[in-house]
């Protein structure tokens, strides 16, 4: 026995068999001949080629290197694992520059995990949040092999004035590809005063589809910015004042309509008091699958809050802001 630099016992070859070993090495991995083609060419038998093709491995005659592109997206995607304690995370890559672009990415992978997820999670109950990112995902959703009874459930009030981000359409066609029930909140996201806001959640059935969105088992959501070129201020829905006041607060980002600082505590505003949907302490249960989908350097601070505070366990985004947020 001798050992390497590594300090790692190795049994001790002779010339010959390190010989061998190499030769088997070469014809399987090299020349691609199967075990019994080379237990044929070698007059071995093809247990014994067996066994030395594992001592290759063990010796490190041979090693692998992987050289996909895909290859550095999956160590970025453990090493936010790690860093952030997420239950998983998706990194694609960075080709787009244009904002359209990058929703669309992230989209086409939230849709491909939300299948995956589904396939394995069996009966359960899928909430859905609102935003241009998940109104695009349930475009590309085309879930299979999905055997649990799935309901499906709107997180937030669905009364938008821009009906390509209502969170209605985005559940409904979801719900309809899994052939699933949808309970949605027929109301406001944001109601004008807190008085109008209560008497909304005040009734019956607004009241019991926000109870059953409190419980939702996977949960869908985006992670706004605070900036002008945010959904919730292109939309009319908060005013120029209510941004410079946010921003004053501390306030780095929003999901669902709640606004959190960068270190994700929920700031005190008023328009809390008007949103109707769950609060964000919601989701911050470990036995619930929390899916962020977001990028892009204006919301990395937001992405970032949003994970430490437990709001998200599974972060979907591009290369550079994964990047940048292994830098926090």
């Amino acid at each position: 026995m001798t050992k390497d630099e590594n300090n790692k016992i190795t049994p001790h070859l002779d010339n010959s068999e390190e010989d061998i070993i190499t030769r088997i090495a070469w014809l399987y991995y090299k020349e691609k001949l199967t075990q019994a083609e080379i237990a044929e060419k070698i007059f071995l038998s093809r247990q014994k080629v067996q066994r030395y093709l594992e001592k290759a491995r063990d010796l490190e005659i041979i090693q692998f290197t992987l050289k996909h592109p895909l290859v550095n997206l999956l160590g970025i995607e453990e090493k936010l694992k790690k860093k952030f304690g997420l239950k998983d995370a998706v990194v694609v890559p960075s080709p787009y520059t244009d904002t359209d672009g990058l929703r669309r990415s992230f989209a086409m992978a939230g849709a491909n995990y939300l299948e995956r997820r589904l396939s394995v999670a069996g009966d359960c109950t899928l909430g859905v949040g609102w935003g241009n990112t998940t109104a695009y995902l349930a475009d590309y959703f085309e879930p299979q092999n999905v055997e649990g009874k799935v309901n499906v459930v709107s997180l937030i009030g669905n009364l938008m004035v821009n009906v390509s981000m209502n969170p209605f359409l985005m559940g409904q066609k979801i719900a309809e590809k899994l052939d699933a029930p949808f309970y949605n909140i027929w109301a406001p996201a944001i109601a004008q005063t807190k008085e109008r806001a209560g008497v909304f959640k005040s009734e019956p059935w607004i009241h019991d589809v926000l109870d059953i969105a409190g419980k939702a088992d996977i949960n869908l959501i985006s992670i706004g910015e605070v900036s002008r070129s945010a959904s919730l201020f292109q939309m009319g829905y908060l005013s120029g004042e209510d941004l410079k006041r946010l921003i004053s607060k501390g306030a780095v980002g929003d999901i669902l309509s709640r606004f959190f600082d960068s270190k994700g505590n929920i700031i005190e505003d008023e328009i809390h008091d008007r949103v109707i949907g769950i609060p964000l302490d919601a989701l911050c249960d470990e036995h619930k699958v929390c899916i962020g989908v977001a990028g892009g350097a204006s919301k990395t601070k937001a992405i970032a809050a949003a994970i430490r505070q437990k709001y998200i366990n599974v972060i979907i985004t591009n290369e550079n802001t994964a990047m940048e947020l292994l830098d926090y």
